[in-house]
């Protein structure tokens, strides 16, 4: 995925200029935003003034019941993205709470394929699962990791899309190429998934509880980032997969010798 740097730790009013600014450069007069509500409870949502309704996403899905703690896709004019708005991304600054998106998309349309995406299936339908690309931290896992089909179903609705990566630094994605009209119809079925799409994903979130649990930095592996340490953790557990060493005890020496490997 080619994600571009665009600045190195931004403000919250840095990140809300740039964002803005890009939407205004495309010829748009709002910008959304894919707000993971989990612990926030919704009491923020009153604190923007959205131009329409803000959307639970998992709402009338089969996850529905994890809709209150789950993304929110919200919609803001650039009048609009003032004090409320930057409050709200200084109490979140650091947190992996906010994805951008812009899209010149009627919400409603947007709306829909922001939940089609989310609802994944693999082992022929048996297995449903919630597809977190709506987290900053693994969105790009997220595109790197479907095929062209679930690629451009995810990226199809917006031009552009803008995160803070695990190191502070304002991230953009071109989605441009993949960029269509909103669909006429919208598929029945979930966003089906291979299983070592499933195995690849599950690396990422296995990454970042080893990292928490054995409190990993990069210093201590001459890496110069967070997003350097996860990406080599991700890789360092599909490979442990790959070589089936399942326990944690021949896990750990295993992962810790791939990190130190200056050759990968």
């Amino acid at each position: 995925m080619m994600a571009h740097l665009m600045q190195k730790n931004p403000t919250p009013e840095e990140w809300l200029f740039l964002v803005q600014s890009h939407s205004e450069a495309l010829g748009l007069s709002w910008l959304d935003l894919i707000v993971d509500q989990a612990g926030l409870g919704s009491a923020w949502q009153s604190r923007i003034d959205a131009l329409c309704p803000p959307k639970m996403l998992l709402n009338d899905t089969p996850h529905a019941d994890a809709a209150e703690e789950g993304p929110v896709l919200v919609r803001v004019s650039h009048e609009h993205t003032g004090s409320g708005l930057l409050k709200l991304l200084h109490r979140w600054h650091g947190q992996p709470r906010v994805l951008a998106l812009l899209s010149p998309w009627h919400f409603e349309d947007l709306a829909s394929n922001c939940t089609f995406c989310l609802q994944a299936s693999w082992d022929k339908g048996l297995q449903k699962g919630v597809l977190r690309y709506h987290d900053p931290r693994l969105f790009g896992a997220v595109v790197d990791t479907l095929d062209d089909v679930g690629r451009g179903l995810l990226l199809r609705s917006a031009r552009q899309w803008h995160w803070l990566d695990r190191d502070g630094h304002a991230r953009l994605l071109d989605a441009g190429q993949w960029h269509t009209p909103s669909p006429q119809q919208w598929p029945d079925e979930a966003l089906s998934l291979k299983s070592a799409q499933v195995d690849t994903l599950a690396s990422w979130h296995i990454a970042e509880l080893w990292r928490q649990n054995h409190l990993l930095i990069p210093d201590e592996y001459n890496l110069t980032s967070e997003e350097e340490l996860i990406t080599r953790l991700a890789h360092a557990h599909q490979a442990a997969d790959k070589a089936k060493v399942w326990s944690e005890s021949e896990r750990l020496p295993f992962v810790d010798a791939i990190l130190k490997d200056t050759r990968v």
